[in-house]
Order: structure tokens, then C-alpha cells, then sequence
């Protein structure tokens, strides 16, 4: 017991350690408080609720909710079709994000390009704005009233360029705008990853004249 005291007043001897327990009390009060509660209220039966239907109970507890929610005529609906088309949505998102802050992040640490500086800070500006910014630039971009049915976008206006559904509303334009948002973030991991990189094989392969495309897949990329 006195061995335990001893180590409890040692821990607590340190300022950070008093820090960082009272932040883990905040978070636990702030995060995981809710969640517990949030998932708790998911398994209460709720009088005039669908639960209370299909139970018959007027309280308590019980899983009538997820079986509701995975086989009820409406779980193609309101689970799986939502379900799938944020799978869809995060994989493109990614997809796009690597690929965009990848080819910038080689560009910018991999070549001559002129003004990487001032390339580099633009770059990030889409990560400081909110995601609903660049949707709206979309939509004044390429929103038309003969197919969205709302005011014709910029496209629509001076140049009579009608966009097609797919590419205004959808999945398509959601995954393509996060991904521009989250470019820099990916940017700024793999130009780290780069600017760390040791470059000897790559200089050996520029002075053996291997063409660049060729020393990025098989050099770089590995």
C-alpha cells in the first residue's frame, strides 16, 4: 500500500502529469460521456416509438431498434444505399486527395518548377476553407436551370454549356470537391515524405539518362 502511495504522489509530483489527467477528465466528460449515452438511448424502448410497437413494452430495454434498422423493408432505404454511398464517397475522396497531393507534392520537391513558394501557400488555401465553399464555387461554376432546376451557373450563363446531372449533382461532384479539400493535407504528408527521401538513386538514375517517368514508378514510388 505504501509502495502505491508512494508512486501515486511521485506521478502527481510532475505538473504535466496534473495537466494531462484533468484534460482526460474533460475529454472523457466531453467525448465519451455522450457516445455512452448516445448508444445507451439507442437500446431504451421509447413509448409511441416503432421499439414500443414491436416489443409491446412501454420502457426498458432491447434490440428491436437494429433489428428494425437491418431487416426491415426499409433497411435497403435507410441503412444500405447511405451506407454504401459513404464508402463510395471516402474511397474517392482518398483516391483523388493522394493522387492530386501526391502529383503537387512531386512537382514541388522533384522538379524545377518556378515559384514553388508561392505554389506551395496556395495550395494550402483549400485546406483552410470550410468544404461548403469550394461546393458553392461548383455550383456558380456549373449549375445550369434546364438540368438542376436552379439559376444557370457561369458555364451556363456566357458560354451555353450545359453540364450533365452526373457531373453537377451526386457523388461525383461531392467526392471531387472533398477532394480538392483534403489535396493539401495530402500534399503536405507525402512532400515530407519526399524532402526526407534519400535522392542518391534518383540523381544516379538522371546521370544513366532514365527517363523520368521510369524513375518515379520505379525509384521514387517504391
Amino acid at each position: 500500500m505504501v509502495i502505491v502511495l508512494n508512486k501515486i504522489k511521485t506521478y502527481f509530483s510532475k505538473p504535466q502529469n496534473i495537466i494531462l489527467l484533468l484534460f482526460g477528465i474533460v475529454l472523457t466528460f466531453t467525448t465519451v460521456a455522450p457516445i455512452v449515452a448516445i448508444v445507451e438511448d439507442t437500446f431504451k424502448i421509447h413509448p409511441g416509438t416503432i421499439d414500443a410497437h414491436l416489443t409491446g413494452k412501454a420502457g426498458g430495454y432491447s434490440v428491436a431498434n437494429y433489428v428494425d434498422l437491418f431487416t426491415s423493408k426499409l433497411a435497403r432505404t435507410n441503412l444500405w444505399t447511405p451506407l454504401l454511398n459513404t464508402v463510395l464517397l471516402a474511397v474517392f475522396t482518398c483516391l483523388i486527395s493522394i493522387l492530386f497531393g501526391g502529383l503537387f507534392a512531386f512537382l514541388i520537391t522533384r522538379t524545377n518548377l518556378k515559384c514553388k513558394k508561392y505554389l506551395s501557400s496556395i495550395f494550402i488555401f483549400p485546406y483552410i476553407m470550410p468544404q461548403w465553399t469550394l461546393a458553392v464555387v461548383w455550383q456558380n461554376v456549373f449549375n445550369s436551370n434546364a438540368v438542376t432546376g436552379t439559376s444557370n451557373g457561369l458555364l451556363a450563363s456566357l458560354f451555353n454549356i450545359t453540364m450533365p446531372k452526373w457531373w453537377c449533382l451526386g457523388l461525383f461532384p461531392s467526392a471531387v470537391v472533398l477532394g480538392l479539400h483534403y489535396a493539401p493535407f495530402a500534399y503536405i504528408l507525402i512532400g515530407g515524405i519526399f524532402r526526407n527521401m534519400d535522392a542518391n538513386l534518383e540523381e544516379a538514375a538522371t546521370i544513366l539518362d532514365t527517363p523520368k517517368w521510369k524513375t518515379m514508378f520505379r525509384i521514387t514510388l517504391p
